[in-house]
C-alpha cells in the first residue's frame, strides 16, 4: 500500500505536468477599410457635376475626399452647355480579415479611394491607344492595394437625353 501511495504521488504530479492546453480561440476581424469619393479636374474645370451619392455635398470642394459608402451611383458632368458625360461608379471596401489563433486580430481592411477627374475628353487612365467610341460607354475597373472602383461612362448631349439638377456649377 505503501509503494501505490508512492508510485500514485509520483506519479499524478507527473501526469497533470505533461497535459498541454490548447487555445485556438480566434481573435477579433479586423476593421472594414473606409471608402472615399471626390471629383476634380486636370484640365478645365466642369461646367456642372451631378450624382445621386447622398455623401458628396452640394457644391463640393473639387479636389477633396468625402467619406462615402460602398455602393453604385450615378453620375454625369457637363464640359458646356449642351455637352456632357455620363455614367455609373461603383465603390467597393475591403474588408478586414479574420482573427487569427491564440486570439491574434485580423488585419485592417486598407482604405479604398476614387477621384472622379470630370475633364472635357471624359475619365481618364494612363492608358495607350484607347480611344472613345461616342455611341458605346466605356468601362475602367481598378482593383488593386487603395484603388477598388469600377466606372461606366458615355458622352451624350441634351438633344440625346435629358440633364439631372446639378450638384456643382461652375
Amino acid at each position: 500500500m505503501k509503494k501505490l501511495k508512492i508510485t500514485l504521488a509520483i506519479l499524478i504530479p507527473l501526469f497533470f505536468t505533461s497535459c498541454i492546453v490548447v487555445d485556438n480561440t480566434p481573435g477579433p476581424n479586423g476593421r472594414d477599410g473606409r471608402a472615399y469619393f471626390g471629383v476634380d479636374y486636370e484640365h478645365h474645370a466642369p461646367y456642372s457635376y451631378w450624382d445621386n451619392n447622398s455623401s458628396l455635398p452640394y457644391n463640393p470642394i473639387l479636389g477633396n475626399y468625402y467619406r462615402t459608402r460602398p455602393g453604385i451611383y450615378e453620375f454625369e458632368y457637363f464640359i458646356n452647355e449642351y455637352d456632357y458625360w455620363y455614367g455609373t461608379y461603383e465603390i467597393w471596401i475591403n474588408r478586414g480579415g479574420i482573427g487569427g489563433p491564440h486570439g491574434e486580430p485580423g488585419y485592417d481592411g486598407a482604405d479604398t479611394y476614387l477621384m472622379l477627374i470630370c475633364d472635357p475628353n471624359g475619365f481618364h487612365e494612363h492608358r495607350d491607344n484607347w480611344k472613345v467610341n461616342m455611341n458605346e460607354p466605356l468601362v475602367i475597373e481598378k482593383k488593386e492595394g487603395k484603388y477598388n472602383y469600377r466606372i461606366t461612362i458615355q458622352k451624350g448631349s441634351v438633344l440625346s437625353r435629358p440633364a439631372q439638377e446639378p450638384k456643382f456649377v461652375k
